[in-house]
């Protein structure tokens, strides 16, 4: 990720079973719930987009596109 993105992107895991994280992350954690979504659960920027896998090409695509949109809506 720091190769292609430098600093503008990071990637950072959480283990929700860990009670900080339940906590601090408690609003997408309850979205995650409500929308019976599965775990691993991919989130970009507080939101959820993949569930049941992790798939770096396309949390790399995900990436790519919300980059996109920022620079375009700037």
């Amino acid at each position: 990720m720091d190769r292609r993105y430098g600093d503008s992107a990071s990637i950072v895991y959480h283990d929700v079973t860990g009670d900080g994280v339940k906590t601090e992350h408690s609003s997408v954690l309850g979205e995650i719930d409500k929308g019976g979504l599965l775990y691993p659960v991919t989130v970009i920027d507080g939101t959820p987009v993949y569930d049941g896998a992790v798939s770096y090409p396309a949390i790399l695509r995900a990436v790519e596109n919300k980059l996109a949109q920022s620079v375009a809506s700037d």
